[in-house]
């Protein structure tokens, strides 16, 4: 791992240092020490933690429920931008992977238990979460506003929906900040955003689909997955907002882990690996 770097990333850094991340600087000379213990190599492979290295695995928890980041297939196996990227992060550590499937909310006590080695998730990075656990960033996520793919008007904010139809799953972020920017656009004077609020976001994209509403507004997560499901009807529109980082989950205080990680991370994207996951699984606008 690139120590100086790392050494540079705190919350609130410029994005161009946040994916050298997740080492403190008194943890340096920690580093140091367990890096000179970790497991021999094989030529053009990265060094392994010794306790990983011996049994050939690493473990990650994660909820495999999230397409296209991870969840499992029609014959049951771990698919994803998530799984694919953790199977490689393991990979150029000559190691194997494990994956257990478990409810969110389980997921730091079950890495706290020592159930798992890492969460492969898409867990958001936040300050109350970095006092528990230490995180690698490896994506952002977002809201987005997705349109029908015949739709010939460009919309760039929730604002320029003035007066249009959007659909937006209920209670969601992207339902607050719409309720947010018709409260600007009343105070200008301007219609409001026909607002259609439902359960699910799988209705969302039903009343798209059949020309109920105009737009639908999710996650860039959600969007991704219904526009690669269906190309041919949905498209993109504008680019994402509201993005945050998320990281990979790894025990408090393991930095021979997040050392191992990192320098994992930092070669799938240095080869442009990273760049083709993103790309396989429509993601773009979620890269780090």
């Amino acid at each position: 791992m690139n120590q100086l770097s790392a050494m540079k990333w705190r919350l609130g850094a410029p994005q161009s240092s946040l994916r050298n991340a997740a080492v403190s600087l008194g943890s340096l000379a920690v580093a140091v020490v367990l890096a000179a213990n970790a497991a021999p190599a094989a030529a053009g492979q990265l060094a392994a933690p010794a306790e990983l290295a011996d049994k050939g695995t690493i473990t990650y928890c994660a909820t495999l429920d999230n397409p296209p980041r991870a969840n499992y297939d029609t014959e049951r196996r771990p698919v994803g931008f998530e799984v694919e990227l953790g199977t490689e992060i393991a990979a150029r550590m000559g190691l194997e992977v494990n994956w257990v499937q478990l409810k969110f909310v389980g997921l730091i006590p079950a890495l706290q238990a020592q159930q798992c080695d890492a969460l492969m998730q898409e867990l958001f990075i936040k300050p109350s979460r970095l006092e528990i656990i230490e995180m690698v960033p490896f994506s952002r996520t977002g809201q987005r506003i997705v349109a029908p793919k015949d739709n010939a008007e460009t919309v760039d904010s929730l604002e320029a929906l003035s007066g249009k139809k959007l659909a937006v799953p209920n209670g969601t972020t992207i339902h607050n900040l719409a309720n947010e920017a018709n409260e600007k656009l009343k105070a200008e004077g301007k219609p409001e955003i026909n607002l259609v609020v439902l359960p699910t976001t799988t209705e969302t994209f039903h009343q798209l689909a059949t020309g109920q509403v105009e737009y639908v507004g999710t996650t860039t997560t959600a969007a991704s997955y219904y526009v690669g499901l269906r190309p041919e009807a949905f498209r993109l529109e504008g680019q994402p907002f509201g993005l945050i980082l998320t990281g990979i989950g790894i025990r408090k205080g393991n930095e021979e882990l997040v050392s191992a990680i990192q320098a994992s991370l930092d070669s799938i994207m240095a080869d442009g690996t990273y760049t083709k996951l993103i790309e396989k699984w429509n993601m773009q606008g979620s890269e780090l």
